[in-house]
Order: structure tokens, then sequence, then C-alpha cells
């Protein structure tokens, strides 16, 4: 996207509670001046992230039909899409579009955002149309689930989805968005343990897409003669409010012949979700506790299993 200088003055576009775009202009060469127009249409994006509105009633002849935004995406508490522009064309810079959004959807790379507009003429006659934002899943440093959306020039900006996220039965995150019924976005994805203070649950990793926790601990344990591995997970909604999620896997464990120890860990239910490990993920120490579960031809799981690394 070319930017431009502001040639002939600016115009002040805001978004009504209709989701509407209203233009003001203070254009100097304009025919009207400070005049303000309320335009009937839809706000839609294209494959690289590029914002528009398109108005689908007449406009004047300084307000194009399909206006094209310059500017930075972020979300604020209640999951609307504000958009804040920044110095190009004609539009005034620093001024935020705050689009009325609700989530439909969500997948590995994109969101899809729902929107209400109301139609030109009498009665209050609205419709519903969507939009999609392009990028990837991570976490922020607070365990806060974000999206990634990748702008043209390459730079991200950030959406930070402020409600906290769970773990359901199933082992697998849900983000809860609201709304009367509670609509929830599942993720359906791997765990994956990296280090002994991080655990991923990976999206797609051609993408780089998933998240990255920071845990406090994991803690082996025996219940029922099965082995389950536990882990902590604190998210700081805010300075003066944590919240804990934790996370208990069922254990299996099998050997190679050359007596490497691999640690499966899944679901109790027979599900597509997992985490492998294997004895070179814990290092010395935990390398030496590993090889303690072998014991001449017997491949047992032994005592003293409640143990933290």
């Amino acid at each position: 996207m070319k930017k431009d200088n502001l040639s002939k003055g600016s115009i002040l576009y805001e978004v009504d509670p209709h989701n509407r775009l209203v233009a003001k202009s203070s254009l100097r060469d304009s025919n009207v001046k400070g005049f303000r127009q309320v335009l009937y249409g839809h706000f839609k994006t294209d494959p690289k992230n590029r914002l528009y509105y398109e108005a689908y009633v007449p406009t004047t002849k300084d307000i194009p039909q399909k206006i094209e935004f310059s500017g930075d995406y972020s979300m604020d508490k209640n999951h609307n899409l504000i958009f804040r522009l920044d110095k190009w064309n004609e539009q005034k810079e620093g001024n935020c579009l705050t689009l009325k959004t609700g989530i439909l959807d969500a997948s590995n790379d994109e969101i899809i955002f729902l929107l209400r507009a109301k139609e030109p003429g009498p009665g209050k006659k609205e419709t519903l149309y969507t939009m999609k934002l392009h990028g990837t899943w991570q976490v922020d440093n607070y365990n806060r689930l974000t999206f990634g959306v990748k702008k043209e020039d390459g730079s991200i900006n950030t959406l930070t989805f402020f409600n906290a996220w769970k773990i359901n039965k199933n082992n697998e995150i849900e983000y809860n968005y609201g709304g009367p019924q509670g609509n929830v976005i599942i993720f359906r994805g791997e765990w994956e343990l990296k280090d002994r203070y991080r655990l991923s649950y990976v999206l797609d990793n051609r993408i780089g897409s998933g998240f990255d926790f920071k845990v406090s601990s994991g803690m082996a344990f025996q219940k029922d003669k099965k082995t389950y591995l536990s882990f902590e997970i604190n998210i700081n909604r805010s300075k003066k409010r944590q919240l804990t999620r934790k996370i208990t896997l069922f254990l299996r464990h099998s050997f190679a012949k050359d007596k490497t120890v691999q640690l499966e860990f899944s679901p109790e239910k027979k599900k597509t979700l997992g985490l492998r490990l294997t004895k070179k993920m814990f290092g010395q120490e935990g390398v030496a506790f590993l090889d303690s579960f072998i014991k001449g031809e017997e491949r047992y799981l032994g005592g003293g299993l409640a143990f933290r690394w």
C-alpha cells in the first residue's frame, strides 16, 4: 500500500453504533465545507488483511464508493475490532474506527468476525455479514491468547483475547467469547513439551501457529495403577487477578531397542491429541532418572514417581 502525504486537507472517519461509516470532511477545495455523510455499506478485508469500506448508496464527489484505509488492528475487551488510522491519503491520523463485531469462528490461521449493518430506508432493518483476518495464534507473556495479524509490509498487529481460556474434558483449549449462548472457540491441536517450564499446544507447525505456555511446574503421579503428568499454567488477566489452569495428561511408556525411554502423554480417552517425550529432553539429571526405569530385563515405572523438574 503506497502512502501519500495529505494533499487537500483531511477526512475524519468514524463508525456509528450501527457499523455505518461516517465521513466528516474539511477539504480546502470542497464545495461543501465541513459536511458530514453517513455511508451505508459493508467493511471488507482482502487476503493481505487490508481494510476497505464499500458503500452501496451514492456518495458525494469527495467520498469514493470504495474507501481503503491504512493503519493498525487491535481488539478491545468486548471483542470489538479497532482500526487506528495512520498518516495516509486524506484520512485523519490517529482516528480510530471501532467496529462492533462478534466472533463467528476461528481456525489455525484466521478469525471470522460477524457484523451487523443497518440498511437505508425507514424501519430498523439490519443485515449480517462476515469479515476475515488471516494470521497466527500465540500467547503473550501473561499466557493470554493472542492472534497476530500479518500486514502487507510484514509487520504484525496483535489482537489480545482478554477472557480466560480453559481446558475441556478432551484436553482441548476452549475460549469463551460471550454472547447469550456462551459461544466458544475450540482449538484442536497437539500438546508438546519443549523444556522443563514450557508446554506448547501446536495448531499448525508450518506457519508457527500455536500456544507456547509458561508453566510453573510439572508433576508426575500415580492413581489407580495409572501414571499421569500434571502441569499448572497461570493466566494473568490483570495486575490483581490471576487464574490457574491445570492440565493432566495420561502417561504411556515404551522402550526402543537401544533402551531409550519414550513417554507419550495423552488424554485417557482415545483422541488425536498427544504429547511425546524422550529422555534427551530432561537433561543429564533427567537421563539418570529415566534410566532407572530399566532394571535387567524388567521394564517398569518405579516408585517415587512424584517428581518435579
